[in-house]
């Protein structure tokens, strides 16, 4: 008698996620380019789910990707490999800081005379790209604007302005905790400016310093910030990173020299062989405006397997992500350590341990030192 089959597993609520193949702004720069002679080397730059690529690619023009952020084996870089591109399109970036970087990079690697043609949804601020193109760029123009979206086109003028290397873009700042200072380096778009956000503070100031000489891994790195902290707490940490960003992964290297820092967007990128006496995250839940689960859940789903016995993971995540469910299915213990309304840091692990007193991270009232 053949055995039933088992129903379907019912859907996490961590698997909130976009759907980039539903993508009007997409849809429209397709729709509104210009047909370059055939193998012309064309420039993507930031496409979610590489439909731009495809699709420019089944028109017969040489592509080239460049991505911020690695996806499954779509890797990341920095920075723009190549040069003498006849043009380049952009997916309207996250913050304006981190649209001046992709700006200035990819005037670096333009043929004389390339186009750019930035896109993206009206709610993502596509509309007021136009002032910042007119700094440095010719024949600025709206080429297209349906479907609440708008693409604009710009030219690079035959005497561009001087062109930026990332190093120019680097910029050091001094990150100030109650056990000391150190120096931080941070390029444009990456999170929280490089700085502790109050979610990274409530971390921080819920949790012991690690044990002397523990295996830690900071997942979802960003620059390094946490990280840092936690080195500066405790010198002999044994320190791992992980981050999808690529800019962000170039800062952690040089914040943190010595230590290995991967990017990736999932465990692959790390050394399977790899146990860690403490994994911590505060990890991102959009993905541009819309909310993403994706890096929680994956966090979430692998971060056992990596623990040591009496490993644990604590992580900071809004109050109101679903994450209860998936930590209790994977491990012993489940617990709140702080909240302050906006923020949860939770701790799992496998043995119930006792919390000293936190570290009080809170700004001293006004008129006091």
């Amino acid at each position: 008698m053949p055995k039933p089959t088992p129903a379907p597993a019912a859907p996490s609520r961590l698997d909130l996620r976009p759907d980039h193949s539903q993508d009007p702004a997409l849809d429209v720069l397709l729709d509104c380019l210009p047909a370059w002679p055939g193998s012309s080397p064309v420039l993507v730059v930031d496409d979610p789910a590489g439909l731009a690529e495809d699709a420019l690619s089944g028109r017969g023009m040489l592509v080239t990707g460049w991505r911020r952020l690695a996806q499954g084996k779509r890797k990341a870089s920095p920075w723009p490999e190549g040069s003498g591109f006849v043009a380049a399109t952009l997916r309207m970036p996250r913050s304006k800081e981190a649209l001046d970087f992709a700006l200035d990079a990819i005037a670096t690697v333009l043929a004389p005379g390339g186009e750019v043609f930035v896109y993206g949804g009206n709610d993502e601020g596509i509309k007021s790209v136009g002032k910042r193109l007119e700094q440095g760029w010719a024949a600025v123009e709206t080429l297209d604007a349906r479907k609440h979206s708008r693409v604009w086109r710009a030219r690079l003028p035959e005497a561009p302005p001087a062109t930026h290397t990332l190093e120019d873009h680097a910029r050091r700042s001094t990150i100030t905790l109650p056990w000391g200072s150190f120096e931080h380096t941070v390029l444009p778009g990456v999170f929280a400016k490089g700085g502790l956000d109050d979610a990274s503070l409530l971390l921080l100031a819920s949790m012991p310093a690690p044990a002397p000489g523990a295996a830690v891994l900071d997942f979802a790195c960003g620059p390094g910030t946490l990280a840092q902290a936690l080195l500066l707490r405790e010198p002999s940490l044994k320190l791992q990173l992980l981050d999808a960003d690529a800019p962000a992964v170039w800062c952690a290297k040089r914040n943190l020299p010595g230590c290995l820092v991967a990017c990736g967007d999932s465990w692959g990128a790390l050394p399977t062989y790899q146990r860690y006496d403490l994994i911590v995250s505060n990890p991102p839940i959009h993905s541009g405006k819309a909310r993403d689960y994706t890096v929680v859940k994956r966090l979430i789903e692998g971060a056992a397997a990596r623990l040591l016995p009496k490993g644990s993971l604590v992580l900071v995540v809004q109050a109101q992500v679903p994450v209860a469910d998936a930590l209790n299915e994977h491990f012993d213990l489940v617990e709140v350590i702080a909240e302050d309304g906006r923020f949860k840091v939770w701790r799992t692990g496998r043995l119930r341990d006792r919390y000293p007193e936190v570290v009080d991270l809170s700004p001293a009232p006004r008129g006091r030192r």
